[in-house]
């Protein structure tokens, strides 16, 4: 049944349309009038399609037919508007047309079947633009708000702010690690469990405020009326709180956290962009301390976005302009003290910074997607460097750092051929050094590449061991020649029984396997005595020397080599 609602002032014109809605066939009409537009009354009201009728004089006067579509339609109900005229008058039909009514028919030229035509295709037209309208500005997946909606409701929201003189908030939410599972399980996993994650969050807000999906794993909440901190605070706890239940997903149970950046109306910004950007720049932040945490926007981390977006600016050029540098950091022979190689480290020598931290800008490369090639330009010096050593004073080994987007691209292997094919470096003195993402994703993929390393002599590092998801079914599944302790285990090394134990067990098994073991972060003499007692192979760290440039540590090389030449002296 398709109910019907009339404004119309002329009974006679009421029964006409009452008599042809009933004798049609196709549909079954229910009509209720109204001889005046009150606009309180729609509030109230049920229906599918207005009829509007033309009273006499329509022209004369606020109450005339036209002011009462034009009130009707600044309602913005989302029925559809048939317009009934006196009679055929092309003037009247397009200014009505214009105005935004759906139709517009002479009530003299009205059939009971052309009246049932002309409403169905008018409500099946109203549906079909509604449900564009909806995917316009809705996300497919979730269901929730898209970024073009959300950004609508937060013009409204800093409009209504400013005459109110009221703070509203927005939240960036990031989930911790998604990656990995949507990698490691599939799309299908990924996508039930974005849908499960907005439903979580939708009972963690109000029914005023906005969820949106603004990204693949990014989420938005406009908080409206926020009022003081301590109500955003105790949303952002809520949403935390609704993360920890793991989530059933076809047999799988995952668990999840949550990332969070808060930025508030007017502290933060009045512009829908300034507000976005520091929501989004308070959520890097919450990710930098950890993850699992929220994050308030600050006049300091507006002052490491600003700087953030420069150093990315100057990253891009930064190699044309022979702006990188690689320092090299010794490693040594436990047992004697000589030098084995060293780990080449890139160094940033900003023009108007100085050098800046690895930490800061390794990162911006990787997210620019300029790691993979300016990797691939230390691989080409240090093998050249690499060369010029062994030929000058014997055999010593150089490790490069290979992030895992080399391995995503596919041409490791042909820039490793390529770099050792120009600079004529023996493989055995290049060594490669991964850490746990590229162990975890892709396994099978990754350890053929690497065993193909490994094939033509050069070793193969897994770096940082035991700082993160470590296991040590990666020392059994991967073709890995040397193992490197992370810095952490070494620090409290002598004093702490549970370091050391973990320390020897390390090394222990690690010979069991034919792993030979680095210590990374060696600065005690008490930390090198430990490890030579328990049979560590290499030692790495502050203790003998830092990162250096490569004069400093040519000249390094070469009074070890004299030391030690002195010493053999004195033996004899």
């Amino acid at each position: 049944m398709i109910k019907v609602l009339m404004i119309e002032s002329r009974d006679k014109d009421i029964l006409d349309i009452e008599k042809k809605l009933s004798k049609t066939v196709t549909e079954t009409y229910q009509l209720q009038c109204l001889n005046q537009f009150d606009a309180t009354q729609f509030e109230n009201l049920r229906f599918d399609i207005l009829l509007l009728g033309q009273s006499e004089n329509q022209f004369e006067g606020p109450r005339g037919s036209i002011d009462i579509l034009k009130s009707a339609l600044k309602l913005q109900f989302h029925q559809p508007i048939i317009y009934l005229t006196d009679q055929s008058d092309i003037k009247v039909d397009q200014q009505v047309m214009q105005l935004g009514a759906d139709d517009c028919l002479p009530k003299n030229e009205l059939t009971s079947t052309f009246l049932d035509r002309t409403i169905q295709h008018a409500i099946r037209r109203r549906k079909a633009e509604s449900k564009i309208a909806h995917m316009a500005t809705h996300d497919q997946l979730t269901g929730l708000a898209n970024r073009y909606l959300l950004y609508q409701h937060l013009e409204h929201s800093i409009s209504i702010a400013k005459r109110n003189d009221r703070q509203f908030a927005v939240l960036f939410i990031d989930l911790d690690k998604f990656k990995l599972i949507n990698d490691s399980l599939g799309h299908d996993i990924g996508d039930i469990l974005l849908v499960q994650v907005a439903e979580r969050l939708t009972t963690c807000v109000r029914e005023t405020d906005i969820v949106a999906r603004f990204g693949n794993d990014e989420f938005a909440i406009l908080m409206e009326n926020t009022g003081p901190t301590r109500n955003i605070i105790t949303i952002a706890q809520k949403i935390q709180k609704a993360m920890e239940p793991g989530f059933e997903v076809r047999q799988h149970e995952l668990f999840i956290s949550a990332s969070m950046g808060i930025a508030t109306f007017p502290e933060c910004g009045i512009e829908p962009e300034t507000l976005l950007k520091n929501a989004d720049s308070a959520l890097y932040k919450a990710k930098e301390l950890g993850r699992n945490t929220y994050h308030f926007f600050t006049r300091e981390l507006n002052k490491q976005a600003r700087l953030k977006l420069e150093l990315e600016k100057n990253l891009r050029r930064a190699l044309i302009n022979g702006e990188f540098d690689i320092h090299l950091q010794p490693q040594m022979l436990s047992h004697s003290d000589h030098v084995a190689g060293a780990e080449a480290l890139l160094r940033w020598n900003h023009p108007k910074y100085g050098f800046i931290s690895p930490a800061v800008f390794i990162p911006l490369l990787e997210d620019l997607g300029l790691l993979v090639g300016v990797e691939g330009w230390v691989l080409n010096q240090v093998c050249q460097l690499a060369k010029k050593f062994t030929d000058t004073y014997g055999q010593l080994r150089f490790s490069v750092n290979i992030s895992g987007a080399h391995f995503k691209t596919g041409n490791l292997k042909e820039n490793v051929y390529l770099a050792l094919q120009a600079s004529s470096l023996d493989a055995h003195n290049l060594e490669v050094e991964l850490t746990e993402d590229i162990m975890i994703e892709h396994v099978e993929h990754n350890s053929y590449l690497l065993s193909e390393l490994k094939e033509i002599g050069i070793s193969v590092a897994l770096d940082d061991f035991g700082k993160g998801y470590s296991s040590l079914s990666y020392l059994k599944n991967f073709p890995a020649d040397i193992l490197k302790i992370d810095k952490a285990f070494i620090d409290h090394l002598v004093e702490d029984k549970r370091d050391s134990a973990i320390v020897e067990s390390l090394v222990d098994l690690s010979h069991k396997l034919g792993i030979k073991v680095v210590a990374e972060g060696v600065e005690q003499k008490g930390q090198l005595s430990h490890l030579k007692r328990i049979g560590c192979d290499f030692i790495q760290g502050y203790y003998f020397a830092k990162p250096m440039p490569i004069n400093e540590f040519e000249t390094f090389v070469v009074n070890r080599f004299e030391q030690h030449n002195k010493a053999r002296k004195r033996l004899v």
